[in-house]
């Protein structure tokens, strides 16, 4: 049984990372309901996470609480949105190969 799961948020919905997205990884890693956390914004999700102040509040509780999150590089270049992915805290690195190695190492995955 995975004792390690990453959130893929992905979603435009600032609501769905509010609400979801990153509340149950946060939950998970506070109440330690998992060995291992991560988040991954990908996509549309990655400008939420660089425009919203309140996603970039629930990002700081996150890495507090010792998740580590990641944003896509390849994404976040094109969108022009690196720097302030940065300045939020996040790790912005090109994700596809994690993605990978992650479900190969058993990782349990949740998509928003």
């Amino acid at each position: 049984m995975a004792s390690k799961v990453f959130a893929l948020v992905s979603s435009a919905d600032r609501e769905v990372a509010l609400e979801v997205g990153l509340i149950y990884p946060l939950n998970a890693a506070k109440k330690g309901w998992m060995d291992e956390v991560k988040v991954i914004f990908f996509g549309p999700s990655e400008k939420v996470a660089a425009n919203d102040v309140e996603v970039q509040g629930r990002i700081k509780e996150l890495l507090e609480a010792g998740v580590e999150v990641l944003a896509c590089k390849w994404c976040a270049d094109r969108m022009g949105i690196t720097e302030k992915l940065e300045v939020a805290g996040v790790k912005v690195v090109y994700v596809g190969s994690i993605i990978s190695d992650l479900l190969k190492e058993g990782w349990a995955s949740l998509t928003f």
